[in-house]
């Protein structure tokens, strides 16, 4: 009997420590979620914001040729 109670015990923390790692693995992913849930939003402004800039930026090909104040030959 004593034994069948000291395994009993033995169980009953294991189960609890489990419990407890279960608990905190689910709080550790609901963070990364979160955590990634917030870069996917700012990706998605920083895509929007480069779309935005993109015409401004291109040239369309245009290669205007050196700087004015380039000294070598053409």
């Amino acid at each position: 009997m004593k034994e069948t109670k000291e395994r009993l015990a033995q169980l009953e923390e294991q189960l609890y420590f489990q419990e407890k790692t279960i608990s905190e693995l689910n709080e550790a992913l609901t963070n990364q979620q979160f955590q990634l849930d917030e870069m996917e939003k700012k990706m998605e402004a920083v895509i929007l914001r480069i779309r935005q800039l993109s015409p401004v930026l291109d040239d369309g090909g245009v290669d205007d040729g050196p700087p004015p104040h380039y000294g070598g030959n053409v």
